[in-house]
Parts: C-alpha cells; structure tokens; sequence
C-alpha cells in the first residue's frame, strides 16, 4: 500500500540507516537478520503503519511466524531476539507484577548489563504497568525508560542511559518518518506517567 500526503506526494522512502542503528543500539550490537527482517517489514508496510509495530514487536521477541499465513506471532524456536531481553512489548494488562519484575531484572536489567536496584515493597499487585512503570522510573538513577509509540494499546520500551535514549528517541523518529497519516513518537516515561 502506498499512502499519499495531503498534498498528494509519494512519501519518502524508509530510513534503513536510521533503522539499521536503531536495531543495533537496542539490540546491543548489529544483528543482519534481524535488521534485514525489519528492513523487510519497512518495504512491504503491510498493516498500513509503515511497519514500525511489527519492527518493535521483533525487537521484543514477539515477531510473526513468517510461515504462518495469518501472522501468528513465532514460537521461540523462529524468534530472531530472545523474547523479553533488550525491549519489552506489553499489553495495558497484560502482565503480572512479578512478570514485570521478571521483564526488567531478569530481561533488561541482564541483557544490558545495568546495575539497579527495585525496591519491590512500594509496587501493588492492585496496580498495572502504568503504575509500575512511574514506580520504576522515580527509582532509576542516571538510567530511563524511554517508550516507543507502536500505533496500538501495548507498552515498548527499554532502560537505557541518557545519552543513549536520546539517541535511541531520534534514530526512532528517523526511522518512522516516511510514514503518513501517522505520526510515531517515543518519550521518557517519568515518574508521574499516566499512560
């Protein structure tokens, strides 16, 4: 599908570079495969979105079988990344609190090699991961959690230092710029999140 601009122009075509530097820094090192996969899913723009959800959905470990018809997402066996590693894809409600602590000790915090503390007493299982993340964010210390806009309800996201979300945040407007009719974003998430 080719969308068109208001004032009827073809739009530019995908930034690979941006999305090739984008993919490594999340991924903590280049990965062929898994930049060509997104590279792929940048051209065809099957879902009408330019291919930035499904790209983010890959870099969490929830890509689409591509030998299912449906788009199923892959058993582990297909997965390119590790599920719940480098980058996490949740839905609102989807997880438990000890499933979040696990997505971010056991995943980001290990897969990164950052050093942090959670202070697990001040999170409520009553709460969701809106909560959880402000929580989170308010106990980081010279790290952040930066937000990709994944055009739906599900949460992706990172723990990243400064310098490193900042440049995360503008590789990912690069990569997402050719896309019209949709305007992608990223942020910070801070401690007074509210979804």
């Amino acid at each position: 599908m080719i969308h068109t601009n208001p004032a009827g122009k073809t739009p530019a075509n995908p930034n690979f570079e941006a999305l090739k530097e984008f993919c490594a820094l999340i991924l903590r090192g280049h990965n062929e495969a898994v930049f060509h996969r997104c590279k792929a899913y940048l051209e065809k723009d099957a879902d009408g979105y330019g291919g930035i959800p499904a790209v983010l959905y890959l870099l969490s470990g929830q890509d689409a079988d591509p030998d299912d018809p449906f788009g199923n997402t892959a058993d582990a066996g297909k997965q390119l990344v590790k599920p719940q590693y480098y980058f996490i894809s949740s839905d609102a409600g989807a997880p438990c609190l000890e499933d979040f602590f696990w997505f971010i000790e056991d995943g980001i915090k290990t897969a990164r090699g950052l050093d942090f503390v959670i202070d697990k007493e001040r999170f409520s299982n009553d709460d969701c991961i809106i909560e959880w993340l402000a929580e989170l964010s308010a106990q980081l210390k010279d790290l952040y959690i930066v937000a990709f806009d994944g055009a739906g309800e599900d949460y992706h996201f990172t723990i990243l230092n400064q310098a490193d979300c900042e440049k995360a945040m503008e590789l990912f407007k690069r990569t997402a710029a050719h896309v019209n009719g949709y305007s992608y974003a990223s942020r910070v998430i801070t401690s007074d999140f509210q979804g």
